[in-house]
């Protein structure tokens, strides 16, 4: 998200200070769902033509896709190439003025410590952005009734995307890529040691047959490692921004995972904040409103109707279905 704005503001005139904790290249490999909400940004900055073909489409039709699942690496190597970032710091200090204003930051690297003056920090370090907590901006956390089993593994699958609504109203659903795949499924939130229980085959039987466009994806999983259990929050902000510091991204929103929205909707947080300061440079407070006043009317319906929510079933289907349940019932 940082990259990508980065390169935005660049190409509309700007030099913006790009501060990444992770070293230059290092990321986690996974899967990348780039929905289509982030294909303009990406288009003008010229990675979107070499991000594609990197990837498997979702849905195709008419010669362009919802989205397109890639290897996140490739999308960063591209975002990042030939643009200036300070990796490895993190920021450990807002700088305030005494009317409240942010006026900069204060970032640890491996050279000590250096304060960086700013117009506007612009935080989009995650779900539980620091910079955020620094700035104390509420954020609102919302656990889901249900939790989450998912997996990855090295194994591409037959379709790039697959998912199924269950008899309760939970889902079930995988993704692919080139060099892999991932899935995930709603169950009971009965804590990780419970929902593992039943061991790695018991899993991936139940994956496949539930769903069967992952069997070769959850084949690959060679480990009880590869599973993973969650119990996933959405989060809205109240307000995106300050006097001085504006929030973007996850560090604004999250949500669902059945929603498959949150990359590409900070993507288009991106697009819109880098023309809002590009048509407000004298003024970081009107570049601000201006992002608000065009993305709320994007982001929040989203926030809203997130089916993470409130589940919509058929009258008298409150159960799983047989074999459906997890962890299995005795």
């Amino acid at each position: 998200m940082g990259l990508t704005l980065g390169r935005l503001l660049r190409a509309r005139g700007l030099e913006p200070v790009i501060i990444e904790r992770m070293p230059e290249g290092a990321y986690i490999p996974r899967g990348y769902m780039l929905g289509f909400q982030g294909y303009e940004p990406l288009k003008e900055i010229g990675v979107l033509d070499e991000v594609w073909p990197e990837g498997r489409e979702i849905a195709p039709q008419g010669g362009s896709a919802v989205a397109v699942c890639v290897e996140v690496g490739k999308v960063i190597h591209s975002i990042a190439q030939d643009l200036p970032v300070m990796y490895e710091h993190s920021v450990t200090e807002l700088i305030i003025d005494p009317s409240g204003r942010v006026t900069g930051v204060v970032a640890e690297g491996p050279d000590g410590e250096v304060t960086i003056p700013s117009d506007l920090v612009i935080a989009c370090d995650g779900k539980n952005s620091r910079v955020r907590e620094m700035a104390g901006m509420e954020a609102v956390f919302d656990k889901l009734p249900e939790a989450e089993l998912s997996w990855m593994s090295s194994t591409p699958s037959e379709t790039s995307f697959s998912m199924a609504y269950m008899a309760d109203g939970g889902h079930i659903g995988h993704l692919s890529w080139p060099q892999g795949s991932g899935g995930w499924r709603s169950c009971k939130a009965v804590g990780a040691e419970e929902a593992l229980a039943p061991g790695l085959d018991a899993i991936k039987e139940m994956w496949a047959r539930l769903l069967p466009e992952s069997r070769l994806g959850v084949e690959g999983v060679e480990s009880i490692e590869q599973v993973r259990y969650s119990e996933p929050e959405l989060l809205t902000t109240p307000e995106w921004w300050r006097p001085g510091i504006v929030l973007i991204g996850d560090s604004a929103h999250f949500f669902g995972p059945e929603t498959g929205i949150s990359s590409g909707i900070g993507l288009g947080d991106a697009h819109a904040l880098a023309e809002a300061i590009a048509q407000n440079k004298d003024s970081a407070d009107r570049a601000c409103e201006s992002y608000v006043t065009w993305r709320a009317p994007v982001v929040r319906p989203y926030e809203a109707m997130d089916p993470g929510r409130q589940r919509i079933l058929v009258a008298g289907q409150q159960q799983p279905g047989p074999g459906e349940a997890w962890p299995p019932a005795d």
